[in-house]
């Protein structure tokens, strides 16, 4: 009798699954895990960071970066991809993400070109790549996006211009 009841204990914990496109919230920071669209040999996550705003700078040499602010009637999407560097390997890290804002109240976006600016869009490549990391503005794509109640799906082509990228079509439904 003990056994069966242990044998049913194991098959409980072993035979539920999680789905594949999960979420958890750390810090007011909802994570979705991207299981599609995902350069290969890497991993991607889409973050909704709710009441946040994008303060984009450039430091004293052009190079632009962006802090996080808390605002009512904005949130940040941050969008990641981190490519799996061999254990033991020096200087292999590479990430790219593309990290804009969008007003609360928007039901319906299509932004194209320089227009994408109006979210303060920008696109980071950051990896041990001299003279092509750091954050730069996407002023080249289409950005489609749908909001209604807590759900947001866009739909992102971009070109960046300036770097290599890895991550050029997005498309996320966050729920």
């Amino acid at each position: 009798m003990k056994t069966s009841m242990g044998l049913v204990v194991i098959l409980i914990f072993f035979g539920c699954s999680s789905k594949k496109n999960s979420s958890s919230t750390t810090n007011g920071a909802t994570y979705y895990s991207i299981l599609s669209a995902c350069p290969e040999e890497g991993t991607c996550a889409v973050e909704l960071l709710k009441n946040k705003s994008l303060n984009v700078k450039a430091d004293e040499f052009g190079s632009i970066y962006y802090q996080l602010l808390d605002s009512e009637g904005t949130n940040v999407i941050r969008y990641t991809y981190d490519k799996t560097v061999p254990e033991g390997l020096q200087d292999g890290n590479h990430r790219e993400e593309i990290i804009f804002e969008i007003s609360t109240t928007n039901q319906t976006l299509t932004l194209t070109g320089k227009e994408l600016q109006q979210t303060k869009m920008l696109f980071g490549r950051f990896c041990f790549c001299r003279g092509q990391t750091g954050s730069y503005k996407v002023e080249d794509g289409t950005l489609n996006l749908t909001q209604k109640d807590d759900s947001v799906h866009f739909d992102l082509q971009f070109a960046n211009g300036k770097v290599p990228q890895l991550l050029a079509t997005i498309k996320v439904n966050l729920k």
